[in-house]
């Protein structure tokens, strides 16, 4: 009775969903206000810093300041001028070169060195990265991204599976109205709806500026926040394209207008075209277990739900942080009082050229000029009184050192000057790999912020790459040669599992320490190095493309690492007739030697013992075929030559008598050589384990035993 409780029990527990308690819209319009009251100057401070960079110093001509200057009845309009001389751009330019300079990317690293399994994940993990870069254009994503890294001082993408994207795979089914049901043709196939198509879906990186992203006020951290909301402005056509059944909330108040921070014009712009699509993302947490999702306007929520594969899609990273506050400070924070003044005093200087720059004639009460008489190349002037005198013009010189002094500090202060040190090109290769080392240090910090932001990036690409990617995608990255892979790449939902995504700033000095690394290493111990092992290195080379060309060299380890990885999930790969079956009995029994192999099942244990068996059966058969191959007939030409070998002869008086055994010479050469043939066979024995050895020689007595010894012969006399 109480085990039928309990399973009873166990049943309720397993068919209970427990509910999900979902924000409401009042209570996201809430969490909205509050949030964006909150980072208003933050946000302000990023748009004014975009301004800034490009040059738009002067763009709010409605502020208090320029109404004081335009209304001011002591100033001509020609005092109103303003320049802009453009040094935060520079700067900025410069910093982002020295992020993109280094080539900031990822490397995979298998969590246990000793692990078939992580090395091989890693591997897979890399391949299907390196087609993603280059199928997304993260090249050119990583140049906006690290723009807005610099500029705005907070770089923020939202990776995500699109299914209304990539080529057309197909179209949906007719739909009867009256049953609900597809409808079908005379065949009994589905009829489709070439209105409707289907498309094959695909990953997007939407870059989010900081100014769009909004946080939570108690968040401390943008990556533990437990919420993240982005805005943007989208065209209700479109809008309604993605939510028609949604229309009320989309087309509600039509003469609604939004005010849009444009930089093309300077400031901002208005739009009635446009809607405010606010995108609530959760983080997995006991509320949301899977993470949760809201897509809203001001009017209604249009789609909420789980989060795909329990992925958080918002990835953030910060230029500076400021203690207090989550979010981040651009260098241009730092240049702004510079440049504020390096124009100040530059306009003024063009003031004081503009309205006190030319010469001036200073001429007393009574004095009078005229013009004097024309002659070639001569200009002369008459006056009457006392002699004129000439008041030089102003060129606004008492500025200069001013903007001087600023620009000075200016650059100074931002760590310009150490960058722009002269460099001797005129290095060797280890003096160059010194230097470099050295250099990085100058912006290693915000370099490696942002390859912290690189490394998140990769990590939800991948994991929503497991959930999302078909095997036929999967294949054209890593190739049809591992295909039999993919099981490894999909084994687990989280990648940090398997694979340390690092840091990798793979510029030439990087490479070029690599390959010397690598040369080293094949000048001194090449030699004891096997084929397969060389192999292996010259396809770690940096400058070495790998394609096919080493394929005959590491075939063997490729077909070695597949097969235990198979068996390894419980399969039972085939036995190919013509695998090193040397090579393949020494790693599967090497694998069985491991720690860990006592605790795979029984099964998966004994999975290996029968395939070592059967590539020793193999290896032993191969051995025979080939010996029996060279040992043809034996020779008895030649003439016969007594050995210390005593063989029974008949004596005269019909019984036996010990006599040296005769043979042919040829006989002796020829077992000689078989011999020396065999000595070399049994050599090769020397890299198995002994137990192995004892098999092996059990199996070639067992299949090739010894021949019957003949019948005692006369010898010829010689």
């Amino acid at each position: 009775m109480l085990e039928q409780m309990e399973q009873m029990m166990t049943e309720m527990t397993a068919n209970e969903q427990p509910e999900i308690q979902t924000h409401s819209k009042d209570e996201l319009d809430e969490f909205y206000s509050s949030s964006d009251g909150i980072d208003s100057e933050v946000f302000a401070e990023m748009r004014s810093s975009l301004l800034l960079v490009a040059g738009d110093h002067y763009a709010r001509r409605d502020s208090s300041f320029f109404r004081r200057i335009r209304d001011s009845k002591d100033l001509s309009k020609e005092q109103k001028l303003r320049l802009t001389k453009n040094h935060v751009r520079k700067i900025c330019q410069l910093y982002a070169n020295n992020i993109v300079s280094t080539n900031p990317s990822v490397g995979f690293t298998p969590k246990d060195e000793a692990s078939t399994h992580d090395l091989k994940s890693a591997e897979l993990h890399k391949s299907v990265w390196r087609d993603a870069y280059v199928k997304h254009n993260i090249d050119d994503k990583v140049d906006d991204w690290v723009d807005s890294y610099v500029q705005i001082g907070e770089v923020h993408t939202k990776v995500f599976w699109d299914e209304s994207m990539g080529p057309v795979v197909g179209f949906e089914p007719l739909i009867d109205e009256a049953t609900g049901q597809p409808k079908l043709d005379f065949l009994g196939n589905k009829m489709q709806d070439f209105t409707k198509p289907v498309a094959s879906g695909e990953f997007v990186f939407e870059e989010i500026f900081g100014f769009n992203l909004l946080r939570p006020t108690e968040c401390k951290d943008l990556d533990k926040a437990e919420w993240l909301c982005s805005r943007k402005m989208v065209d209700k056509a479109q809008l309604l394209k993605k939510f028609p059944d949604k229309k009320e909330f989309i087309t509600t108040d039509q003469d609604e207008t939004y005010v849009i921070f444009d930089i093309t014009k300077g400031g901002y712009g208005q739009s009635n075209k446009q809607t405010m699509l606010q995108e609530f993302f959760f983080r997995p947490c006991l509320r949301y277990p899977n993470g949760y999702f809201y897509y809203k306007t001001k009017s209604g929520i249009l789609a909420q739900g789980e989060l795909p594969a329990g992925i958080f899609p918002i990835i953030s990273q910060s230029f500076d942080k400021l203690k207090t506050t989550p979010r981040g400070r651009s260098p241009v924070k730092t240049m702004r009082p510079y440049q504020a003044e390096i124009n100040r005093a530059a306009s003024k200087m063009a003031e004081h050229q503009i309205t006190i720059g030319d010469d001036k004639l200073l001429l007393q009460n009574g004095s009078k000029v005229s013009a004097g008489a024309s002659l070639p190349g001569v200009r002369t002037v008459n006056y009457t009184g006392s002699e004129p005198k000439i008041l030089a013009g102003r060129d606004g010189s008492q500025y200069l050192a001013t903007i001087t002094q600023n620009i000075t500090e200016l650059y100074q202060v931002m760590m310009v000057a150490e960058d722009s040190e002269m460099k001797d090109a005129k290095l060797d290769a280890y003096t160059l790999l010194f230097r470099s080392a050295k250099e990085k240090k100058k912006f290693q910090r915000y370099i490696k912020g942002f390859e912290k932001f690189l490394i998140k990036v990769v990590k939800a690409y991948l994991n929503l790459a497991k959930a999302h990617l078909p095997d036929d995608a999967v294949i054209y990255a890593i190739g049809k040669n591992e295909q039999v892979n993919i099981p490894e790449f999909r084994q687990y939902s989280d990648i940090n599992i398997d694979v340390v995504v690092e840091a990798q700033a793979d510029d030439i000095e990087t490479k070029l320490g690599k390959q010397l690394v690598q040369n080293h290493i094949l000048q001194y111990v090449g030699a004891n190095l096997s084929k397969d092992e060389i192999g292996k290195i010259i396809k770690q080379m940096p400058y070495v493309d790998n394609g096919e060309a080493f394929d005959d060299i590491t075939i063997d380890s490729d077909s070695a690492m597949n097969d235990i990885l198979a068996l390894d999930r419980g399969e039972q790969p085939p036995i190919n007739q013509y695998d090193n079956h040397e090579y393949m009995i020494k790693r599967l029994s090497l694998r069985t030697r491991k720690s860990d192999f006592k605790f795979l099942p029984p099964e998966y244990q004994d999975n290996y013992r029968k395939k070592i068996a059967l590539h020793q059966q193999f290896d032993a058969k191969n051995k025979i075929e080939i010996q029996r191959a060279e040992a043809g007939f034996i020779p008895t030409d030649g003439a016969l030559i007594s050995v210390d070998f005593y063989v029974d002869a008949p004596n005269s008086t019909g019984g036996v008598k010990q006599q040296k055994a005769k043979i042919p010479y040829q006989a002796i050469d020829w077992l000689l050589n078989q011999m020396a043939a065999q000595g070399a066979s049994q050599k090769s024995f020397e890299n198995y384990p002994q137990g192995i050895q004892a098999e092996i020689s059990q199996m070639i007595t067992q299949q090739n035993p010894a021949p019957v010894q003949p019948e005692p012969f006369a010898p010829q006399q010689v």
